[in-house]
């Protein structure tokens, strides 16, 4: 049987009940108001007849106490004129009472007896006033005599059978109340005994329902929540009949197979896709290992457990990965803003003792993004370069060594070039000053060559060997500006320190970055034609750190070759010899890369060219470097 139909089936006693005592109530409150509506509006128009009745019986007894007060004609007229007048309205409420006569035998009897009793007093009354009589006949007809009522006692005895026809019609009207209510208490008991039958009825349907609907949905529900909470793909709901509910049983236990089918492929996907991943980090020599938004390693290959001492996530062998110091931030980054970490250079290394011997590696941290966009962890990549290092520091070494070889015989071929121009050892045919002059400037510039490449060397050096201490930004550029003016003024170009804020202190070695600042002058110097104008400024980036700014209004650097003015010995082509050897900006570079900073250079063809220098400040509760 269908859900539906049963629950029809159910209601259909309940709504033969409702329609049952709808209408039995309906007709047994109809039956009493029409009843009692008859019974109050013919007793109440007997109850009203005789009130007018009395009334008029009031008012002809009063024409004859007037026609007794005095004996004139205008009083005789008017006492017989009113006696006729309210004689014609006695008359009319007796018939009303005559024809409304409903309670038997009792007011019928006294209709009678009042019919009597009306003509007697009218007889009565037509000879009162018929032709003159002596004034003490009238008082005799009006009060009577022995065993004669007269008109005053026939109006009495009238008085008092309407009164009793007024009272039974009274008492009638109050058993009517009566009744009335009588007939609604009993219609209250059975409509409560009718509701009490019918609540009994509803809660015996609830509680049908309750067990036939809802029993079957509370096992849907739990079965759901079992699937939902603890993953229960095995949890099936019982079959309880045909109708629908027992087709939704059925859908519900053909979807969790479904599901438990679709959970075992999936499963075994996973599975396939973690063992591959696996295996191809595996493959790789370096160590490699993906962390999860929540820090923990998810996948690590052999080299990677071995040097870090990791495990993944689920295995209880091995501590939980920490971080080196260096790679917290970047890692910290990565996972909660998505941003990469590639280093650039080997100061951004890190070391790991292993096997005895100490690995330096280059650490590269990348995002994991879903298609929507969101964080699914991070690759940690430790490229191995300790070879590289070696090989860069060996070339560091041959250069400083080669270089400081070379500046010794250097400086004694310069000197002699020097002593020979002055003629001091004779005299020089103008042949020989010319090649004295060409080697005397091939001198200085290899002299400036290989004491940039010793400063680059120097640079290179750990970054421990570098000393840093607090100072004005505004204080170093004006140093600065005063190592260069002399050139400055030879070219006629202005130097300007403008705008300069406070600024806090920044953690800087004074000699390097001093150098930096230098080898930026001399180029802005250089390429900027007399007449130019180069400003320095000082001031806050919005990270809180203090930005160095020089700006020129020389030549300007082509847009293609701005990725590469801070890169070894380039130099724009077209350029000429003035351009200098190409390390200048290299080692502004490296200078602030020593102290933590960054330098970005902006320029445009014919506008001047603005390089910014962003350092960290000096924090003086702790005497090191601040970063915001």
């Amino acid at each position: 049987m269908r859900l539906r139909t049963r629950i029809l089936l159910a209601f259909l006693p309940l709504v033969a009940l409702l329609t049952a005592l709808g209408t039995i109530g309906f007709a047994q409150l109809d039956r009493t108001g029409t009843r009692i509506d008859a019974i109050l509006e013919e007793n109440y128009a007997s109850v009203q007849a005789m009130f007018r009745l009395n009334e008029a019986l009031e008012r002809m007894d009063s024409s004859f106490q007037f026609a007794l007060s005095g004996r004139t004609p205008e009083k005789e007229a008017g006492a017989r004129n009113q006696f006729e007048a309210h004689w014609r309205a006695f008359e009319e409420q007796f018939r009303i009472e005559e024809g409304n006569v409903t309670i038997y035998p009792d007011e019928d009897e006294l209709v009678a007896r009042l019919r009597i009793l009306k003509d007697d007093y009218r007889r009565r009354g037509v000879r009162f006033f018929a032709s003159p009589r002596p004034l003490t006949e009238r008082h005799a007809d009006y009060e009577g005599a022995a065993g004669d009522p007269g008109l005053l006692g026939t109006f009495q005895e009238i008085k008092t059978v309407s009164g009793k026809i007024l009272r039974i019609n009274q008492e009638s009207m109050e058993r009517a109340r009566d009744d009335a209510r009588q007939t609604a208490r009993r219609a209250l008991v059975g409509f409560g005994i009718s509701l009490g039958t019918l609540v009994a009825i509803v809660f015996g349907i609830a509680w049908y329902l309750l067990r036939k609907i809802l029993g079957p949905i509370r096992a849907v529900t739990e079965a759901t929540q079992a699937i939902g909470g603890s993953g229960q793909f095995d949890r099936e709901v019982p079959v309880f009949g045909r109708d629908e509910l027992g087709q939704l049983a059925k859908s519900f236990n053909a979807m969790t197979a479904q599901l438990r089918q679709y959970r075992r492929s999936n499963l075994d996907r996973i599975v396939r896709a973690q063992r591959t991943a696996q295996a191809t980090i595996d493959s790789f020599s370096d160590p490699i290992l993906v962390v999860e938004p929540g820090g923990r390693v998810e996948l690590a290959n052999p080299p990677a457990q071995g040097l870090l001492g990791v495990a993944p996530a689920g295995s209880d062998t091995g501590p939980m990965w920490q971080p080196p110091d260096p790679l917290r931030v970047p890692l910290a980054d990565a996972l909660q803003t998505q941003r990469a970490y590639q280093p650039e250079g080997f100061d951004q290394v890190v070391s790991f003792r292993a096997g005895g011997e100490e690995r330096t590696y280059l650490p590269q941290i990348r995002p994991i993004r879903s298609p929507e966009g969101d964080t699914l962890g991070a690759a940690v990549v430790l490229n191995d370069v300790t070879r590289f290092r070696l090989l860069d520091q060996f070339k560091s070494d041959l250069v400083a060594t080669v270089s400081h070889e070379l500046k010794t015989p250097l400086t004694s071929v310069r000197l002699a070039v020097h002593v020979l121009l002055e003629e001091t050892v004779g005299p020089l045919t103008p042949k020989q000053t010319e090649l004295l002059l060409d080697a005397r400037d091939g001198s200085e510039r290899l002299l400036a060559l290989i004491d940039q490449l010793l400063a680059l060397a120097r640079l290179q050096r750990p970054r421990d060997e570098t000393t840093f201490t607090p100072a004005d930004p505004t204080e170093l550029l004006r140093h600065a500006a005063e190592e260069v003016r002399s050139r400055a003024a030879d070219k006629h170009v202005e130097l300007a320190l403008t705008g300069n804020e406070p600024a806090p202190l920044i953690a800087v070695d004074a000699t390097r970055i001093g150098q930096a600042l230098g080898n930026i002058l001399n180029n802005a110097i250089t390429y900027t034609a007399p007449g130019g104008r180069i400003t320095l400024t000082a001031g806050s980036a919005a990270d809180g750190r203090v930005v160095l700014t020089i700006t020129d209004t020389g030549v300007g650097i082509p847009a293609e070759y701005l990725p590469h003015v801070f890169d070894r010995f380039f130099r724009i082509p077209g350029q000429s010899d003035e351009a200098g050897t190409g390390l200048g900006l290299a080692i502004v570079k490296e200078v602030v890369t020593a102290h933590r900073g960054e330098v970005t250079c902006v320029s445009e063809p014919g506008k001047g060219t603005t390089f910014r220098i962003t350092l960290p400040t000096w924090d003086e509760r702790t005497g090191a470097h601040h970063d915001h």
